[in-house]
């Protein structure tokens, strides 16, 4: 006979799995929803775990319900494990209908589960058969042994997501960790010059910060910041005559959007970058693209040498998503959280189009 894995809530498996996806996980909706924690629960609860050479199929979910939920001992788990894969099983209280297990096969389990490695497929059986073929990864499996808790289930997590998630979305959930810093001010250091500046504790700020230290570099040869500008401070003193500096006259009294960067690093002149961070205020839109070539012909950069980028926290951000719409074309658009990832709304131009 089998040894069953320790008991566990249905509450308690949804809990785990806001743990192990927490909230700077992309696109976490589903592994954490009341799908995955059903799969999840029915898994543990009939041993349908690497190792034990037991199996589950979409139905054997489908057909569990709230009142097998309950029964908790093992002669309760036995009798259902003998009976779920009979002809004609069904549950009292069955959770979902018999003709909804696509949601829960395509969506989540060939989709989201089997490629980070929560499930493994049995391998062997044919496309057509209607064999049980899933069943719970070992390792993942271990994260919801009630007798690690604490600090030793943190690093069992940590330990997890180095092994199993892809090193992009470790660095993005990283990056959004350090998202809503409430106390403190933030510290800028800008590229070329070393100017620092004192940022606002808050999001925008944060983004602010990665455009100034990290995007800048990789997008310029030389860059230079000439202007900065926040909710609660317009201009800093620190930046006054960074542009006269280099040769860029712009007008102070020009509507300039949150930084301003230039690039010293061609013989041609100077190349202009205009970015808008936005955390609550609206980003390069058509209008405001052509107000700031506007500005910049007036300092003498010809359009060809200005660039304009819309800066947000991360695609799956609330702010993205509302304002994408609005977003100027022929402009780029950055996220904090994947920093080497920049989105050009390009124009298909007539030489481009398809021949014939």
């Amino acid at each position: 006979m089998i040894t069953l894995p320790p008991f566990v809530t249905l509450p308690f498996v949804r809990e785990r799995l806001s743990m192990i996806f927490p909230e700077s996980f992309p696109d976490r909706s589903i592994l954490v929803g009341d799908m995955a924690a059903r799969m999840v629960f029915v898994a543990l609860y009939g041993a349908f775990v690497e190792g034990l050479n037991r199996y589950f199929r979409p139905s054997t979910v489908i057909r569990f319900g709230f009142s097998q939920a309950e029964r908790s001992t093992d002669g309760d788990r036995f009798t259902w494990i003998a009976s779920c894969h009979t002809p004609g099983y069904k549950a009292v209280e069955q959770w979902y209908a018999d003709n909804t297990r696509e949601p829960l096969r395509d969506d989540l389990i060939r989709n989201r589960a089997v490629p980070i490695g929560l499930i493994l497929k049995r391998e062997g059986v044919a496309p057509t058969s209607p064999a049980p073929i899933y069943c719970l990864a070992e390792g993942f499996s271990k994260l919801f042994d009630p007798v690690n808790e604490g600090e030793a289930l943190g690093e069992l997590i940590s330990l997890w997501q180095e092994r199993n998630l892809d090193p992009m979305v470790l660095q993005r959930m990283r990056l959004l960790r350090r998202t809503g810093v409430k106390e403190g001010q933030v510290m800028v250091t800008l590229p070329t010059t070393g100017t620092s500046l004192r940022l606002s504790p808050g999001e925008a700020s944060i983004i602010t910060k990665d455009v100034c230290e990290t995007l800048l570099k990789q997008i310029m040869v030389t860059p230079v910041v000439v202007h900065v500008s926040t909710s609660d401070i317009k201009t800093f003193r620190e930046l006054s005559g960074e542009a006269e500096d280099i040769g860029l006259h712009i007008s102070t009294s020009a509507e300039l959007p949150d930084i301003v960067a230039a690039d010293t690093g061609y013989e041609d002149g100077l190349r202009l970058v205009f970015i808008e961070v936005v955390h609550s205020d609206g980003p390069i839109t058509e209008l405001r693209k052509e107000a700031l070539l506007r500005i910049a012909a007036d300092a003498g950069i010809p359009r060809k040498h200005v660039r304009m980028i819309t800066a947000f926290e991360d695609r799956s951000s609330y702010p993205f998503k509302k304002r994408v719409s609005e977003i100027a074309r022929d402009s780029d658009i950055w996220f904090r959280s994947e920093p080497e990832l920049l989105v050009r709304l390009t124009i298909l131009r007539e030489s481009l189009s398809p021949a014939g």
